[in-house]
């Protein structure tokens, strides 16, 4: 009985936190979602224990894997760590580096945020996200099909997006930091000294 309590736990605490991340109302969810606010709300307090057919509806509106919103998985695509750790660069720079440094971001602005100005950060990353997609579509890599925009035009709309981003995070209150421990921001560290060695190398001329 404890073990079944802790998954409906995660299950719905995953749940209500997928919601609040897409900046979308309990209303508007549970419309989406076909049910009423009242169950969905049931569900993410953990009141009521959902059949699988939701379960597997809140993961396509979500765009996560079961595995993650049963808490089975933290993995929210389904991708191993171990892809991440083999990704490298030509110089032997790794993708799990960069990934894990995005995730820090993401939960760093997500603590210093709240409401909707959460919002600003996600999709800003989302966007940009979006953008490398179609620089892999436009390259050959990516199919063009999964586009609903033509990835010509798409590119520019996204770059253009991205700036409207940049200039919304004026509205998140300034919370300045002069001090950090050098081992919680160690992989953020490396990945912004690799970034200003990159710009310094290939774009100033000193």
């Amino acid at each position: 009985m404890k073990n079944e309590n802790e998954k409906l736990s995660k299950f719905s605490e995953i749940l209500s936190k997928m919601r609040k991340e897409r900046g979308v109302s309990q209303k508007k969810a549970a419309a989406d979602l076909g049910i009423s606010q009242a169950l969905l709300s049931h569900y993410e307090k953990g009141i009521r224990e959902c059949g699988l057919d939701f379960v597997i509806k809140c993961s396509k509106y979500y765009g996560v894997t079961t595995d993650y919103l049963l808490g089975v998985s933290e993995n929210r695509n389904g991708m191993s760590n171990d892809v991440l750790a083999n990704i490298t660069s030509t110089d032997g720079r790794s993708a799990k580096a960069l990934a894990q440094s995005t995730k820090y971001l993401l939960e760093m602005a997500s603590a210093a945020t709240d409401g909707k100005k959460d919002n600003y950060v996600y999709d800003y990353f989302m966007l940009c996200a979006y953008r490398g997609a179609l620089t892999l579509a436009k390259a050959g890599v990516l199919p063009k099909e999964i586009f609903k925009i033509d990835y010509t035009i798409a590119r520019d709309l996204a770059s253009a997006a991205i700036a409207l981003q940049d200039a919304r995070f004026v509205f998140i209150e300034d919370k300045s930091r002069t001090g950090f421990d050098e081992a919680e921001f160690a992989p953020l560290k490396d990945m912004i000294s690799e970034a200003e060695e990159y710009i310094l190398s290939n774009y100033i001329t000193l």
